[in-house]
């Protein structure tokens, strides 16, 4: 008979006392999992140039979606890697594209330096024959287009684009020599280099010369580099020139 001060219920799993049930056998918690921080990829495609992710992408397509039997090492990226490989395509054909062109850029450069040549040699030849039909009149050579020598007219435009840009190997390693023509309105030039793309650069700027003669040092022995300039005057910069290349003695 139950003990009325005592109460309690015949299942022996369960007792009541002070208005709590407590079970006999000791609950089991489940054992915590340890959090650890998830591994992350650096691609560097931000830095890289077309060949660059060309030669990128042809490594890790094979590896991210192997063909059969092979397993990738992660799952589901076979549809991401048909994306890959379509864009891959394009930019190999674009850059086929780009590299057939700027093989005949250094032929059309030249036929354009000899028509520029050409005509400059017109224009020194106008020059002395207008001086020679004006006698010196200032009045009527001011009429031709084209400045007097010692005219303080303040410019009104930005100076021209720089011709004839030219690279030689300097006296030390690492350094090389440059010449363009002079801009008549420009009273400093601007000159930046590149080593990676002769387009999309990335540029940086190298000493700024007041004369169109200068000297690049501190460069990579044998590395290839290219070179424009451009000058600045009293209306601002002037178109910057074609680049120039030369290998670093």
């Amino acid at each position: 008979m139950s003990d009325p001060h005592n109460p309690h219920y015949d299942d022996e799993a369960v007792t009541y006392d002070s208005g709590f049930f407590y079970a006999d056998a000791v609950e089991t918690q489940p054992t915590p999992t340890r959090r650890t921080h998830m591994a992350k990829l650096k691609t560097n495609a931000s830095r890289m140039n077309a060949e660059q992710l060309i030669a990128k992408a042809e490594i890790t397509l094979p590896l991210i979606d192997p063909p059969a039997p092979g397993t990738p090492p992660v799952p589901n990226m076979a549809g991401r890697a048909t994306k890959m490989r379509a864009a891959l395509q394009k930019l190999k054909d674009k850059n086929a594209a780009y590299e057939a062109a700027k093989a005949g850029l250094p032929a059309l450069k030249q036929a354009r330096d000899a028509a520029a040549d050409e005509l400059r040699q017109e224009h020194i030849f106008m020059g002395s024959a207008l001086e020679a039909e004006a006698g010196g009149d200032p009045v009527a050579l001011a009429a031709t287009g084209y400045e007097l020598v010692g005219d303080n007219t303040p410019a009104t435009t930005p100076p021209g684009m720089i011709d004839n840009l030219k690279l030689t190997a300097g006296d030390e390693p690492g350094a090389l020599d440059g010449s363009f023509d002079p801009e008549p309105l420009a009273y400093i030039y601007e000159i930046q280099c590149t080593s990676v793309d002769s387009v999309n650069g990335p540029w940086q700027n190298c000493p700024s010369p007041t004369a169109s003669v200068f000297r690049l040092t501190g460069m990579t022995s044998g590395q290839r580099v290219w070179v424009r300039v451009r000058a600045i005057g009293t209306q601002g910069p002037g178109p910057w020139s074609d680049p120039y290349t030369k290998i670093v003695p």
